[in-house]
């Protein structure tokens, strides 16, 4: 499995390095927070495997929507909506460990349903899938973007807190909250 996960992250590298070097350290990110939640090994290698992964979809977008600054159009903006679901696709034939391929395409779902692609809300998502998909708010606002530098960690976890309960799972935020205050996101250790 992990030779099939270095073979699509090398074919995504030479598309788009940027999204691969994203997936590693949301992957981290998550790992941090399984952790901190006491996952089960099971749990914790679908999320190592769906997080390396779950922007695979991304291979589906044009490259000047990926990189472009400023707004998107609301066009381009369901263009990028379709990554989960064209990354679920892809990974489909694959014999990967029960529900990684559910992981991938429910990383953009929403606590109050108002996610992505199938509206799920609560606990309808797996929690692998929340955890992924607050780590990826994380990586990418306290990270630099193509399209623009980084706003910072602790905007980051301002967002968290202002839509804990609201976007993201509450357990999920709590777990990732107590690891920024104790300095132990070792994607972002001073």
């Amino acid at each position: 499995m992990h030779a099939i996960t270095q073979v699509i992250e090398a074919t995504m590298a030479a598309r788009d390095p940027y999204t691969v070097e994203h997936q590693r350290r949301v992957t981290q990110i998550a790992l941090d927070i399984a952790a901190n939640l006491n996952l089960s090994a099971d749990s914790t290698e679908k999320l190592r495997i769906a997080g390396n992964l779950h922007d695979l979809g991304k291979v589906g977008v044009p490259t000047e929507i990926l990189v472009k600054p400023g707004r998107l159009t609301e066009l381009e903006f369901s263009i990028i909506k379709n990554h989960p679901m064209v990354g679920f696709e892809i990974l489909k034939p694959l014999d990967l460990p029960l529900s990684t391929t559910q992981i991938v395409v429910q990383h953009h779902e929403r606590w109050n349903g108002s996610g992505y692609p199938h509206g799920l809300a609560g606990s309808d998502i797996l929690l692998e899938a929340r955890i992924i998909g607050v780590a990826d708010v994380v990586e990418a606002m306290a990270s630099n973007r193509p399209y623009r530098p980084a706003l910072g960690l602790a905007k980051a976890m301002s967002e968290l807190s202002l839509n804990k309960g609201v976007l993201y799972d509450p357990l999920v935020v709590d777990a990732c909250s107590q690891l920024y205050v104790e300095n132990k996101l070792t994607t972002f250790r001073n």
